[in-house]
């Protein structure tokens, strides 16, 4: 029993079965209203998965109910000027640093390095690269009823604008 990603239905039997590409559960309702492919044979459970004990150490972390940082889309602009500030070239900065002079040289021009190597530039140079994540993009969806739009509204709305033998 689970919940059907596509018309948001609860306590239904779901499976896997794949909607545009994308692996989806769904409901036998959807699958058939959508004509989606029906998997042959469901899989099983091994003894060994089945065996495992469970731990109650082990945390779910919500990430969409923690408000994070995130790598300022002018990072390497940022560490460029922070560097120039302080008077050294690429090579003097390296060596500050401990790295080799293409990794600074790759960070100052946009790629985008680990998130280790981020923690230590930011502690060299004195600089904030990482920021509060904002929410720019939002959109409201209403509709006729309680439930609110599900990913099925979504497909038979793009599948009602396809063009027949698309």
């Amino acid at each position: 029993m689970g919940v059907c990603e596509l018309c948001g239905a609860e306590r239904v039997g779901v499976v896997r079965t794949r909607a545009s590409g994308a692996v989806v559960e769904a409901c036998g309702r959807c699958i058939d209203r959508l004509g989606l492919e029906r998997p042959a044979v469901k899989p099983q459970v091994t003894q060994r998965a089945a065996a495992r004990p469970t731990s109650p150490s082990i945390r779910h972390n919500d990430i969409m109910a923690k408000s994070e940082k995130e790598l300022a889309s002018d990072f390497h602009i940022r560490i460029r000027n922070a560097r120039t500030e302080k008077g050294w070239d690429q090579r003097e900065f390296a060596k500050r640093m401990n790295e080799r002079l293409n990794i600074v040289q790759r960070t100052e021009n946009g790629n985008r390095p680990t998130d280790a190597l981020l923690k230590k530039i930011e502690k060299v140079l004195g600089v904030e690269l990482f920021i509060e994540v904002e929410t720019s993009n939002t959109r409201s969806v209403n509709t006729a009823s309680s439930r609110g739009m599900t990913i099925g509204d979504a497909y038979e709305d793009l599948l009602s604008r396809r063009e027949p033998g698309e």
